[in-house]
């Protein structure tokens, strides 16, 4: 696992709808979250969709990291989303969780690509 901190990152975010193929650019991906981004992952040319079997079938990730992903994604949209429950130990406890996900990430595209992650 690579950490990234204080660095932007910009690709011209596609969404979901707007990926027509299964490719992914590149052999990095970047697991970093942001506004409205309910699966933090992101290749060269952007955000990766979101949808579970889009997921699965380009990445060939497991669903139940799938699942994982996607709860992780909505955690820290409804965290940032209620600024009251934004404490700094409610923060480093994703963090904590997006950690172990970049390594469960890194085990099963082994050999396919990189997984950096790019923190908030």
């Amino acid at each position: 696992m690579t950490l990234v901190t204080d660095e932007g990152w910009t690709g011209g975010a596609p969404g979901s709808s707007e990926r027509e193929t299964q490719q992914v650019e590149g052999t990095e991906l970047r697991f970093m979250w942001d506004y409205g981004v309910t699966v933090p992952l992101w290749d060269a040319t952007g955000l990766l969709p979101d949808d579970r079997e889009w997921l699965v079938t380009a990445l060939g990730l497991d669903r139940s990291l799938v699942d994982e992903l996607q709860a992780w994604g909505e955690a820290m949209e409804h965290l940032d989303a209620n600024p009251r429950l934004g404490t700094p130990k409610a923060y480093r406890d994703l963090d904590r969780q997006a950690k172990k996900l970049v390594v469960r990430l890194q085990d099963e595209l082994a050999g396919r690509f990189t997984v950096t992650y790019v923190s908030w």
